[in-house]
């Protein structure tokens, strides 16, 4: 009896050591002090980890689903959302997807929304949105095109309405943008019941079978930027019923050998392209741009990690620097912070990288996570 004793005694310490040792790793996910802006999530594997950027460590993690690709932040509300599909079977079998509801001050699970079992397992912004500050959606992808509505105030599922032929949905005004395969932009006006009020489309502007363009976009302070896989980046908005596309930026234009208002002739670079899963970041406020690059191959790397990390000075136009990584370092995406003076954060295989985008100075590296970053606010 008393070597049964001791041994439940034993069992149990060692289970908290293991709870605590487990807490240290993962960070405290019952109370998380308040993010701020520098905050932001970093979503790898099953789980999203909330970083505060200037400390440099995790303050919190939010336990997804083995299929959750992509999470948006409701901050105003002290929520982030994600959605995760999960089978009867573990990883086969009945599948349910729902939408999951996070507490921001907890890191804690605190509701979720059965939707249909038809969202898109790719892991980037664009994939699911808070609308009109009343309505989640889900990007849809079966191969059939089409957003799920949660309606956030009653959290249940509202709507479903079709997509076809257009990718992603970002939001603005009263609903929402999209990039579509015959080369325009598409904007949906949504009621504040989540029904499709009107849509309209911009004239087309690129080419799908020449150079398209990816679906992941970059705010900025009345549209989305948009990049071409050969580096050309333009800005969608709305101009009252019209959707408007500005004239392109090339990133990286055919070197003539001319000096720059540095003074500085550009080294010849032209086999350097844009990739990546984040393959950029805009900063409006800063007139800030960064890109993923790598040297060499066609559009068919357009997801291929970087070796370098450029950055320009959009009031110019002129490239301010190029940043290149350590040896054996890649980098497969780049982030601002979206204050005023922001950090410039960049996910490599050796972690979170968080640089002043200024000077390219390296700050430090958090090295504990890696994923797709996502902004709090």
């Amino acid at each position: 009896m008393l070597q049964r004793t001791l041994w439940s005694l034993a069992l149990l310490l060692s289970c908290g050591a293991v709870h605590a040792q487990w807490d240290t790793i993962v960070g405290d996910v019952r109370t998380v002090e308040e993010p701020d802006v520098r905050w932001v999530a970093v979503r790898g594997g099953s789980s999203a980890y909330l970083v505060d950027t200037d400390e440099g460590v995790v303050k919190g993690t939010l336990p997804l689903s083995r299929f959750s690709p992509t999470l948006v932040s409701h901050a105003s509300e002290g929520r982030i959302y994600s959605y995760g599909s999960f089978y009867s079977r573990n990883t086969y079998g009945e599948r349910t997807d729902v939408v999951l509801i996070f507490d921001i001050e907890t890191a804690s699970p605190i509701g979720e929304v059965e939707i249909p079992a038809r969202a898109a397992g790719i892991g980037h912004a664009g994939m699911i949105s808070v609308i009109n500050d009343s309505f989640v959606g889900v990007f849809n992808l079966t191969p059939a095109q089409s957003v799920s509505l949660v309606d956030i105030r009653t959290n249940a599922f509202a709507n479903e309405i079709s997509l076809a032929g257009c990718s992603s949905m970002y939001p603005i005004a009263e609903g929402f943008m999209s990039i579509c395969g015959d080369g325009t932009v598409q904007y949906i006006e949504v009621s504040n019941s989540g029904q499709e009020v009107s849509r309209v489309r911009s004239d087309s502007f690129f080419d799908l079978t020449v150079d398209p363009v990816y679906d992941y976009a970059s705010p900025a302070a009345d549209g989305y930027m948009i990049m071409s896989f050969d580096g050309y980046l333009r800005k969608a908005y709305l101009d009252g019923d019209e959707v408007i596309v500005t004239e392109a930026f090339n990133i990286n234009p055919e070197n003539d050998g001319e000096a720059d208002i540095n003074g500085v002739v550009r080294e010849p670079d032209d086999n350097w392209r844009i990739g990546g899963r984040q393959p950029f970041a805009y900063h409006d406020e800063g007139a800030l741009l960064a890109t993923v690059m790598h040297q060499g191959g066609g559009q068919e790397t357009f997801e291929k990690a970087g070796t370098e990390i450029w950055t320009f000075n959009m009031r110019t136009g002129n490239r301010g620097y190029r940043l290149k990584l350590d040896e054996g370092e890649t980098a497969s995406a780049v982030m601002f912070t979206p204050d005023a003076e922001p950090l410039m954060l960049i996910q490599t295989n050796e972690g979170l990288r968080v640089h002043d985008p200024r000077t390219g100075r390296h700050l430090r590296t958090i090295s504990s996570v890696r994923g797709s970053i996502h902004n709090l606010f």
